[in-house]
Order: C-alpha cells, then sequence, then structure tokens
C-alpha cells in the first residue's frame, strides 16, 4: 500500500503534496520520500532530470517555490518587483549572453569581437544542469539614490542548487562584471536572453529569436518571457525616451576565485 501512495504521490505537484501530509501521520511520511519531492521539483520545473544533485530534493523544492529571490539576500533596498521566468537546462558549460536578440550569423573569436559588433558574450565553465530565471525590476544605479524614478532591469539567472550552498549563504560568493555593451539612439525595447551555446541552432532556440510571435503587442507595457529547453528570454516594450541602452554582463562563481564553476548569471540594463 505505501509504495502505491508513493507512486501515486510522484504524479502529484508540490502544493498538493503538502495538503496531502496534512491529513494523517502516515501520508506525512509518504510524501517525506525523496523520489517525491524529485518529481514534484521536475514537474513543476518542466525539466528533466539533471542526474545527481548535492541536497535534498525537498529542500531544493522549497528553495525553488518558497518566493525566494536573490535579491532577498543582498541589495533588497534597490530592489523594486520581480516576477519568475521560468527554468532551462543548461546541458554544456558554456553560453551565450546577449542584449539584444538578433540571431547571430557568426560567432567572433573573442568576448571584445562579439561585444562590439553583436553585443554577445560567451561565458564557460557554467555549473551544467537546471537553470532558475526571474526578471528583476530595481532602483537605477546611475545616481544611486532610492528617490530616482529611473528602473532598470535584470534578467537573473542562477543554478537550482544556488540559494542552498554556504558559499552564497554567508556572502562569500559575489557577482563581477565579465562585459558591457552599449546600443546607440533610441531604443523601443529592452531584451535579454541566456543560451546554451551548443544549442544555439538548435530549431527549439530559433524560436527565441522570432519575436513577433512572444514580444508583447501594441501598447502593452508588461515585460514578456520565453523560455525553452536550452535557452531564456525576456522583453519589455515601450521604454520611455532614451539615448540608447548600457547592457551588462555579470557571473557569480562557486568560491571566491577565478577558476570554479559558474553558478549565476545576470544580464543588467539601464537606459541612456
Amino acid at each position: 500500500m505505501r509504495m502505491m501512495w508513493i507512486e501515486i504521490a510522484k504524479y502529484s505537484d508540490g502544493k498538493s503534496l503538502v495538503k496531502l501530509a496534512s491529513t494523517c501521520n502516515w501520508f506525512n511520511k509518504v510524501v517525506t520520500e525523496e523520489c517525491v519531492w524529485k518529481y514534484a521539483c521536475l514537474c513543476d520545473l518542466g525539466i528533466p532530470d539533471p542526474g545527481d544533485v548535492s541536497f535534498k530534493w525537498k529542500n531544493i523544492y522549497a528553495s525553488a517555490f518558497d518566493g525566494t529571490h536573490s535579491y532577498l539576500f543582498r541589495q533588497h533596498e534597490k530592489h523594486i518587483e520581480w516576477f519568475r521566468v521560468g527554468a532551462f537546462f543548461l546541458e554544456s558549460p558554456a553560453a551565450v549572453l546577449t542584449g539584444k536578440l538578433t540571431f547571430p550569423r557568426r560567432i567572433e573569436d573573442t568576448i571584445e569581437k562579439m561585444l562590439e559588433f553583436s553585443g554577445l558574450c560567451e561565458i564557460t565553465n557554467i555549473k551544467t544542469g537546471i537553470w532558475i530565471a526571474d526578471l528583476q525590476l530595481l532602483h537605477c544605479p546611475v545616481c544611486g539614490l532610492n528617490s530616482c524614478d529611473g528602473t532598470m532591469l535584470v534578467l537573473d539567472a542562477r543554478h537550482f542548487e544556488l540559494f542552498l550552498s554556504q558559499g552564497y549563504q554567508n556572502g562569500s560568493w559575489n557577482f563581477r562584471e565579465v562585459g558591457s555593451h552599449e546600443i546607440k539612439g533610441v531604443v523601443d525595447v529592452a531584451s535579454g536572453a541566456i543560451i546554451d551555446l551548443e544549442h544555439l541552432k538548435d530549431a527549439a532556440t530559433a524560436e527565441i529569436f522570432k519575436t513577433e510571435t512572444w514580444f508583447g503587442k501594441g501598447n502593452d507595457l508588461l515585460p514578456e518571457a520565453k523560455t525553452t529547453l536550452h535557452a531564456v528570454a525576456v522583453n519589455t516594450n515601450k521604454l520611455v525616451h532614451n539615448d540608447g541602452l548600457k547592457v551588462k554582463f555579470h557571473i557569480m562563481r562557486a568560491g571566491t576565485g577565478t577558476v570554479e564553476p559558474i553558478v549565476a548569471i545576470r544580464i543588467s540594463q539601464h537606459l541612456l
């Protein structure tokens, strides 16, 4: 009987499991099985099994769905609003970051050339597996005044185990800038994307660049987002009058050095 209910519970989402666990002690024990929370997490994220993990699946589920976001840990005074974009899978340790959604004809030889000609930034030594993406709205960092009406958008992505890592929790892991790019002239939209480099030319990834299918229409001011198995992208329409857009790329490593794997990525954008 117990094994049968465990198999049934595997097909339930997290909210249903919490309700089931509250009915009686017997069901509470059923719900504590690791495999139950593993399937709930993968189902609710819509992502394949990543293989071995470093933490209990129940804790991973909680860190993904308890409403926590990265700016609650640090810089909360700059934070205004956020929404969950979704999850994607970085299968290879290399990714392309971009601040504009035009499909690149070729990948340049160096980061400097990519930034100059395409607004792209390639990063390597990424921790593979499931990544979770949020869109954050912050006070603009140019003047540093919380009273300023200026805002900045950040595509904020993290490895799904990041919030449970001690180095992240105690603040010893920090972001550093790896590139920036300016889009000259008046811009109407602000976009950003993170794409698994090995899957850049996949048919599913190409949907990211078909902006007419998912960008907001007309006077729709709400941000839009698109996820595929190996990529995530966001876009905001109808920007206020400007002279261009400043895009910055930041990464966080799982340590204080320069060789540890990348566990978090941010693409920030503010108007010039």
